[in-house]
């Protein structure tokens, strides 16, 4: 069994459609301006904790024996698969799915949940793409605001928000339908459509625009694995390093830290969660001059398919990007040989960040799960 474990491990790591040495881009991809653009969508969400195969399941709790009186102990934390459906009924035509993690954040008994969560679509024009949310969410509310902080794919640079109303909730097993309703208006107070009995979220989105102004290059640029251009209101920084993440030896740069019970008898490992302090680099080579450090999480966020939840910061430490790190919170859909994720926001140089990084595995050992994946990132600061 832990050879099959192992086996399973190695495919989330998502190489062997691959060779084990693959080139990777030499310079990063231009970006492209578009117009900004707001978008109406209504799913339901369906949060299922029962049952054979739930699609949210405990991968960690509180290390104390304090009773807890609330419904979910301060530091419970949940890996989650949900299906976004058409309608309210699970057998409605699916759409796409809820992936992430949720944690419960508050230790009175106003239960509030801290999400970070890819909304991704499979079904028409939006499939491939996704949007990523990451919030507080005080669910004994009637109705509450979300975050949305970025997207893929043609919610590239997403940024709104999220209303939810709970639409129904089983307290016997804590099975929960959501509905959500992404409204078109900008810069007005949201319209609640009202809605018996349903859970209704609004969520508003504006994809961000980047000035068609003629390019120009930024002083002081001293780092050869980055590039700095102003486009007349904004920064645009692309940057070109490799991430490499070694499970193997005596000194790991990720750790397994929690998992669900059933996470050995998965496929895809669903519920597994690590914690990483990777080197970024110049070069693909270990021993290529590090610019910086990816730190944070990753997780087995598919029950069918490979897909790890990503919340991570970039943090980097070379010429004048040193102290500057950018965030990233979206799905990494890993058997993909190029796979799209949303940054979020960053610090220093990166203040106010959007952007986009593009990944691709540029070496995997698959006796050890050793991997070192080569990233293109474009990012769009303020002036």
């Amino acid at each position: 069994m832990e050879k099959v474990v192992f086996l399973a491990w190695i495919l989330v790591l998502g190489v062997w459609t691959t060779p084990v040495h693959s080139k990777y881009y030499s310079k990063s991809r231009p970006y492209e301006p578009v117009q900004e653009k707001k978008t109406q969508l209504h799913f339901y969400v369906h949060d299922i904790l029962s049952g054979n195969k739930p699609s949210a399941v405990q991968i960690a709790g509180p290390n104390t024996t304090k009773k807890e009186d609330g419904p979910t102990p301060f530091g419970t934390t949940f890996a989650i698969d949900d299906l976004l459906t058409e309608g309210p009924e699970i057998t409605s035509k699916v759409v796409g799915n809820a992936r992430g993690l949720y944690v419960s954040s508050s230790q009175d008994k106003d239960l509030t949940l801290v999400l970070y969560v890819d909304l991704g679509f499979t079904s028409g024009k939006l499939k491939g793409s996704s949007l990523s949310v990451f919030s507080r969410n005080p669910i004994t509310e009637n109705h509450r605001e979300l975050a949305v902080v970025g997207g893929r794919g043609l919610f590239r640079l997403a940024r709104g928000f999220v209303l939810v109303k709970t639409y129904s909730l089983n307290i016997t097993n804590g099975d929960a339908v959501l509905e959500y309703t992404v409204e078109k208006e900008r810069n007005t107070e949201p319209r609640m459509a009202r809605i018996d009995s349903l859970l209704s979220v609004s969520i508003f989105l504006v994809l961000a625009i980047i000035t068609g102004a003629a390019a120009q290059p930024q002083p002081n640029d001293e780092v050869t694995w980055a590039k700095r251009v102003e486009t007349g209101t904004e920064v645009i920084t692309t940057l070109q390093f490799y991430f490499h993440d070694k499970l193997s030896g005596q000194n790991p740069t990720a750790t397994r830290i929690a998992h669900a019970p059933q996470t050995n008898n998965s496929s895809t490992l669903f519920g597994m969660l690590m914690m990483i302090d990777d080197a970024l680099t110049v070069g693909p080579d270990p021993s290529s001059k590090i610019v910086g450090r990816a730190r944070g999480l990753y997780g087995s966020a598919g029950q069918t398919d490979f897909g790890l939840i990503m919340v991570l910061n970039y943090g980097f430490t070379d010429g004048i990007y040193d102290g500057s790190s950018f965030s990233l919170l979206s799905i990494n859909p890993v058997m993909q040989t190029v796979r799209e994720m949303a940054i979020v926001g960053g610090t220093g140089l990166f203040r106010l960040a959007r952007g986009y990084a593009l990944a691709h595995t540029y070496w995997f050992d698959a006796a050890t799960g050793d991997a070192i994946v080569g990233y293109n990132v474009t990012i769009a600061t303020y002036i």
